[in-house]
C-alpha cells in the first residue's frame, strides 16, 4: 500500500528539471543550462570525401574548429544560411548531429527532464522555426522558439522600450522591446552582416591586388581581428597569398568600407522602428539602443552609428557588455526558466 508519505518521498525524490538555452546562429552555435554549463563551437560539419581521408581522420564526422582545421579533406557542410536552417535532408541532418554532439560536450542527462529555448533571427521563416523544434524533440523533453534579439535584451534585463541591434554573421536583427513578447511589428531582420563583411572585403582585395588569393576563413579571420569603422588608427597590414609566394598588404581600406558597408540598413531599420513606435515613447527608445552579437566587437561601432544617426534624428547607442557569442544562450536559459510550468505543459500536448 503507498501512504501519502511514501508519495510525497517519491516527488521530493524526483530530479529537478533542467533549463538550455540554445542560440543557434549561422557562424556559431552556443549552449548554456542551468547547471552552469556552456559550449561554444563553430556552425560547421565536415565528412570525408573518400576512404583515403576517412582513414586518415580515423572519423566519420567532424564537427567545428576540427572540421574547419581539415577542410581541405572534408565535404563542409554550414547548415545555417543568412539566418535560417537549409530545407534539404543533408543540412538537417548535419545540424542535428551538431546539436547532438555539443549536447554531449555538456553531458546532458537523459533520465531527467530538459526544457530548451532556441534562438532564431528576428524574422525567421515559419518552416525554419519548425525544422529547428522538429530537431529539438530527440534532445529535449519540450522546446519552443524565441527571437534572439529579445533573449538577449532579457539576458540585460533591459525589456522597457529598447531597441536591440544583433549584428550576427548570417543576418542583422532588429527587434523593439517593450515589456511583452515581440510582435512581427517590432522585428526586422536581413541577410547582411558579418558574412557580408566578409565577402565584400574580399572583393575589394582582389579587385585592389593582382592575382591575390583570398579565402574566406582568412577574411573572417582577419575581421575578426581587426574590424573597424570610422577613422582608422593604424595601418593594418597581413600575409596575403600572390601567386606562389605571401606579401605583406596593407587592407585598412578594404576593411573599414567592408564593416561601413553594413551601417546605413543599420540605420535605415533604426529609424524605421523608432517612425513607428508610440509617440509617447519614441525618445526613450531613440536613447537606449544596443549593439550585440559579434558585430558587437567592430571597433567604434557604437559611435560611428550615433554619429549617423545625428542626421536623422539623434540616439544613444552602447554596445552590449556580456560575451557576445553567449549572450544569446544566456538570454535563452533565462527565458527558459522564469517560463511557468504550466506552459511546458501545454506545449508537450
Amino acid at each position: 500500500m503507498v501512504t501519502q508519505e511514501n508519495n510525497e518521498s517519491a516527488k521530493t525524490d524526483k530530479p529537478e528539471p533542467i533549463f538550455i538555452g540554445v542560440d543557434f546562429g549561422t557562424s556559431k552555435i552556443s549552449i548554456t543550462t542551468s547547471e552552469g554549463k556552456n559550449v561554444l563551437e563553430q556552425n560547421v560539419i565536415g565528412y570525408p570525401k573518400d576512404p583515403i581521408s576517412s582513414k586518415f581522420l580515423k572519423k566519420e564526422v567532424l564537427y567545428g574548429e576540427e572540421a574547419i582545421k581539415h577542410r581541405i579533406a572534408l565535404d563542409i557542410f554550414r547548415p545555417i544560411e543568412h539566418g535560417t536552417l537549409k530545407s534539404n535532408k543533408e543540412d538537417i541532418a548535419a545540424a542535428k548531429g551538431l546539436l547532438e554532439h555539443c549536447l554531449k560536450s555538456i553531458d546532458l542527462p537523459d533520465d531527467v527532464e530538459s526544457y530548451a529555448i532556441l534562438g532564431v533571427p528576428a524574422e525567421a521563416s515559419v518552416l525554419s522555426k519548425k525544422i529547428l523544434t522538429e530537431i529539438s524533440k530527440d534532445f529535449f523533453t519540450s522546446a519552443m522558439v524565441a527571437s534572439d534579439p529579445f533573449c538577449m535584451a532579457y539576458e540585460l534585463g533591459e525589456l522597457e522600450n529598447v531597441l536591440i541591434v544583433d549584428i550576427g554573421a548570417g543576418t542583422t536583427d532588429l527587434c523593439r522591446v517593450h515589456g511583452t513578447l515581440p510582435e512581427p511589428d517590432d522585428m526586422l531582420s536581413w541577410p547582411k552582416a558579418g558574412d557580408h563583411i566578409d565577402q565584400t572585403l574580399i572583393k575589394l582585395i582582389t579587385e585592389g591586388y593582382t592575382d591575390a588569393m583570398v579565402t574566406k576563413e582568412m577574411a573572417k579571420r582577419w575581421k575578426e581581428q581587426y574590424a573597424f569603422v570610422g577613422e582608422p588608427q593604424n595601418d593594418i597590414k597581413v600575409d596575403i597569398p600572390v601567386d606562389s609566394s605571401a606579401l605583406e598588404l596593407s587592407i585598412t581600406r578594404e576593411l573599414m568600407e567592408s564593416c561601413e558597408s553594413i551601417v546605413p540598413d543599420v540605420i535605415t531599420g533604426i529609424t524605421q522602428l523608432i517612425s513607428t513606435y508610440d509617440p509617447d515613447f519614441r525618445e526613450e527608445l531613440r536613447n537606449n539602443i544596443i549593439i550585440s552579437g559579434g558585430g558587437s566587437l567592430i571597433k567604434n561601432i557604437d559611435s560611428y552609428i550615433e554619429e549617423e544617426l545625428s542626421i536623422v534624428g539623434g540616439g544613444r547607442v552602447s554596445i552590449i557588455k556580456e560575451d557576445p557569442f553567449l549572450a544569446g544562450s544566456k538570454g535563452a536559459l533565462k527565458l527558459a526558466s522564469d517560463m511557468p510550468e504550466d506552459y511546458w505543459k501545454q506545449l508537450i500536448k
